[in-house]
């Protein structure tokens, strides 16, 4: 990917940087994220939807994780049946 002359202002710039910051955050975090979320499912009887509403991320990247962990969650998915004509 080519570069360009582009220097931000300094406004934007500082939430760039802030932005950046952030990611590097998440990504710090991500594996002792994992490993204490299977714990609390595992020990502690947390569910999905606790770590869902706790993190603020989606119930469906919990589901992932006791699944690979093969934790039985407690309560399976909801499979509806198909209404197709």
């Amino acid at each position: 990917m080519a570069r360009s002359n582009y220097t931000p202002s300094e406004d934007a710039a500082r939430l760039f940087q802030e932005k950046k910051a952030l990611l590097d955050a998440e990504e710090a975090i991500k594996e002792p994220l994992r490993a204490m979320a299977v714990r609390e499912m595992r020990n502690a009887g947390a569910t999905v939807g606790d770590l869902s509403r706790l993190t603020g991320m989606s119930p469906e990247y919990f589901r992932k994780l006791a699944r690979a962990a093969g934790i039985d969650l407690r309560r399976p998915p909801v499979r509806r049946p198909s209404t197709g004509d």
